[in-house]
């Protein structure tokens, strides 16, 4: 199997969808010999900042001389963006290898399993292959019944923000939610989470008591300015990605690996040095266009924040779009009124909102808005030299935006 065989293999196999539980994934991850049992496992659940948060700890044991693979979903960019290690993709040689072997195993199970499993189950095998100091693995969409909570120990379980969303999966209320994040916690395990509300915060500390697990809180934030903080008895800490919730996903970045014994200037150097494609990225100088996920409403409340703090006073455009089982109407609510001008666009996922469907929402907010295509977007807001262009939502369109970008920049 070469690599085209191997992505062509894994489009085949979407047919499966995603399926709740943890029988199937048990039933691949023994045909492949338990593997996942020889890692050391930072755990990553939550709504909102995981790549963020497991960006800033890869970093910063990096810097630290470990070694570290990272399995981050979605990818935004290029499919091999799933499996890192120190810092580069993995090869398609590599990939080619490591999704041959699952699929061997996988022809042997019945239901065949889905492609997030296949994909975690090759992560395991990428990371052993690596023979990684450390392995970051990501959960997808919850935690529970994650895929990659088959593992049966981790060195920390981390929890980033909790906020509202896959509610149809997880539940309607914070608490619900909060309890699928919590699912990653192991009996006498160590965890650290990041700032919560009350709801969130309760669920997490009553699971860790239930395990008798040992909570930390990455509550020691001060004095944050764009930027820069201070945590506990660090002073001026600087971090380089940019938006308003960053400095908390640093936080819990900085609890974790003080847990692991490293040192406060590796710590600094790795926070000072991450890079994290997406995450209120600027994609083009001139004019200033800048890229986010903020794809839910908490994320959403975030980038205004982030767009208030860095462009108040500043003429904007925003090209949105979103999936449909997300609350775009909240999103809306939430952004809209901060533009001049809105595009929404479709993004190439089967489950996107189609544009003008999100302009109709969006029209209840701003009436300057364009259902378009992504392409037509950009050359309107790259012909727009007085205005500030924030490309928002969905990560999955992410990919199909930057490339529009570099096109009309040639």
């Amino acid at each position: 199997m070469d690599y085209a065989e191997a992505t062509e293999y894994i489009r085949g196999i979407e047919k499966y969808g995603s399926v709740l539980g943890l029988d199937n994934m048990r039933r691949l991850t023994a045909e492949l010999g338990n593997v996942e049992n020889t890692l050391n496992i930072i755990h990553i659940a939550g709504t909102n900042g995981k790549g963020s948060c497991g960006a800033f700890i890869d970093a910063i044991l990096r810097d630290a001389g470990y070694s570290v693979c990272r399995y981050v979903s979605p990818a935004v960019f290029e499919y091999r963006e799933h499996f890192q290690y120190n810092g580069e993709n993995i090869t398609e040689d590599e990939l080619a290898a490591v999704i041959s072997r699952v699929r061997r195993a996988a022809d042997n199970i019945c239901p065949h399993p889905t492609v997030f499993e296949v994909e975690t189950a090759a992560a395991f095998l990428y990371c052993t292959d690596k023979k990684c100091d450390y392995a970051i693995l990501e959960t997808g969409m919850g935690g529970r019944y994650d895929a990659v909570n088959i593992i049966s120990k981790s060195k920390m379980s981390v929890i980033t923000s909790i906020g509202m969303d896959h509610t149809a999966f997880l539940g309607d209320t914070i608490e619900k939610i909060a309890y699928e994040k919590a699912g990653i916690i192991k009996e006498n395990g160590s965890v650290v989470s990041a700032v919560q509300i009350k709801a969130a915060a309760d669920v997490i500390e009553d699971v860790c008591i239930e395990k008798h697990a040992r909570l930390t809180v990455a509550d020691k934030l001060s004095n944050i300015r764009q930027n820069v903080f201070d945590y506990d008895d660090m002073r001026d800490v600087k971090i380089s990605l940019n938006g308003a919730f960053q400095p908390y996903n640093a936080a819990a970045a900085i609890e974790v690996c003080t847990e692991l014994g490293i040192s406060e200037e590796h710590i600094r150097c790795g926070l000072a040095n991450t890079k994290w494609r997406g995450r209120f990225e600027t994609i083009c100088e001139n004019p200033l266009i800048i890229a986010d996920g903020a794809h839910n409403p908490a994320a959403a409340a975030a980038l205004a924040d982030t767009i208030r703090e860095n462009f108040g006073g500043k003429r904007l455009n925003f090209i949105m779009g979103v999936l449909k089982d997300k609350e775009y109407n909240k999103i809306a609510a939430l952004t809209a009124p901060l533009a001049d001008m809105i595009y929404t666009v479709t993004p190439d996922n089967a489950r996107a909102l189609n544009a003008k469907s999100l302009a109709d929402a969006v029209r209840v907010y701003n009436k300057n808005v364009e259902a378009t295509d992504i392409k037509t977007a950009v050359k309107k807001c790259a012909a727009d030299k007085e205005r500030v262009t924030i490309a928002f939502g969905s990560l999955s369109y992410l990919g199909d935006l930057t490339k529009a970008v570099e096109n009309e920049k040639v």
